[in-house]
């Protein structure tokens, strides 16, 4: 799930306060490229009563597609981690300047400081600009944002530069002693290269349970994992969420806690992470 610290529409604190009235138990915190509200929205979750992970999730590109790899169990105070997370928010910032350039190419009257507004964190994200159109009434949701101007491929559509391959995700993830794991699989179309990343030791698991999967594409995701499995006489891990950023965007109806994942594999991801720090 995401916070304001990045592209969500919560702080961290009511984040955490939501997931504990939604009657979750177990929970992690991904932001794209900033872990600026982790220790905050662990304090909570603790209070709470809840066990938390510390997480991120970060943007690579393999064959010309996006692929977001997620990391869980990491230390924040990494000094390799924090480096190559400012060096992205930084190109991420000069992807919404590139934008904003296209959106006014198509007519519409929108500037970084009217961005900036709705930037709470330190990370720049498409919601922010789609925040903007609708405010300024170019478009009636932030949905509608992206169906016509900010999604892939779309008139103001901006690839991101210099990003990370997915090894390169994973060995930052793993340096700063987390878990790599490849997110919302049903998005990108590299089955036998999910596959070939677990038999080789790249990545730890997959993201098999996610509100965007049917059950056909659990049962996908799952054999994928088994059959590495099989192959490697490894375990490897199933994780899932429902990638929260809030009610009324990211995705019409999104519900915190909606994806549920079974108790077997969330056990297992939390006793390794916290086993490695007894």
């Amino acid at each position: 799930m995401h916070s304001t610290a990045s592209d969500g529409g919560y702080d961290s604190v009511t984040l955490m306060q939501k997931c504990k009235d939604a009657g979750m138990t177990l929970v992690s915190l991904t932001d794209h490229d900033t872990t600026e509200a982790i220790p905050a929205a662990r304090e909570k979750a603790e209070a709470l009563s809840m066990l938390f992970i510390e997480g991120i999730e970060l943007s690579t590109a393999y064959e010309g597609e996006s692929v977001d790899i997620l990391g869980y169990g990491i230390d924040i105070t990494s000094e390799s981690l924090q480096k190559t997370l400012s060096f992205h928010r930084t190109k991420r910032l000069d992807r919404m300047k590139q934008m904003i350039s296209k959106c006014q190419e198509e007519g519409m009257s929108v500037t970084l400081p009217e961005v900036e507004q709705f930037v709470t964190g330190s990370t720049y994200s498409r919601p922010h600009l789609a925040k903007l159109l609708v405010e300024k009434g170019y478009v009636a949701s932030v949905q509608e944002a992206f169906e016509h101007y900010l999604g892939y491929n779309k008139p103001c559509y901006v690839k991101k530069e210099d990003e990370m391959s997915p090894s390169e995700a994973c060995a930052t993830i793993h340096e700063a002693g987390g878990l790599a794991i490849v997110a919302h699989p049903v998005y990108y179309k590299i089955d036998s290269a999910i596959y070939s990343w677990l038999v080789n030791g790249e990545i730890d698991g997959v993201e098999v349970y996610h509100r965007d999967h049917s059950l056909d594409d659990i049962e996908r995701f799952r054999h994928i994992v088994e059959s590495a499995e099989q192959k490697t006489g490894r375990s490897f891990f199933q994780t899932g969420g429902t990638d929260f950023h809030h009610e009324s965007f990211g995705r019409d109806g999104e519900v915190l806690g909606e994806s549920k994942l079974p108790y077997a594999h969330a056990d297992k991801l939390f006793r390794t992470i916290f086993a490695s720090r007894i």
